[in-house]
């Protein structure tokens, strides 16, 4: 069942899940990966309060958001893709492995239009906290969707 949020997303972001673990660094094995993308709504903070939310950010910001809904993309597909075919994981939890602290590439804005990036901001968030496993956080990303805050830096 969608999150109360998903009609509202208005951030992407895609993350490079490690699909095999290297077995010897000195062989300089490649990690392979598959490319997640998330779905979240989120506010920027800025310095003197809230800011609409898709605002254009300049520098960094911080965000503040809950997953709506994430996404395997399939092999040959780019994640600013519409994703309409894709199976969508609605639940709102992140995707199993999701670690804080990663910095992933990002867009910020009006969904609707992907892959057209005209009505939005594309830049890096870095995921300072993902809400925790077990009591009131169990409860509350079990009706909205898992929380979290981190840095949106515009520009590429």
């Amino acid at each position: 069942m969608p999150t109360p949020f998903a009609p509202f997303a208005n951030l992407r972001m895609v993350w490079l899940r490690p699909t095999a673990a290297r077995t010897s660094l000195r062989e300089g094995m490649r990690a392979t990966t598959e490319q997640v993308v998330i779905e979240a709504f989120a506010e920027l903070q800025g310095p003197s309060g809230e800011q609409e939310a898709g605002a254009r950010a300049i520098g960094a910001a911080s965000v503040e958001g809950n997953i709506t809904r994430w996404a395997v993309v399939p092999s040959g597909g780019t994640w600013l893709q519409a994703g309409t075919s894709w199976a969508w994981n609605t639940t709102g939890l992140r995707p199993a492995g999701l670690p804080r602290g990663e910095k992933l590439e990002a867009f910020m804005g009006k969904l609707s239009i992907l892959p057209a990036t005209t009505e939005g901001e594309r830049g890096w968030l870095t995921l300072a906290t993902l809400s925790g496993v077990g009591g009131i956080d169990a409860i509350v990303a079990a009706a909205a969707g898992d929380e979290f805050t981190g840095t949106f830096a515009a520009g590429r």
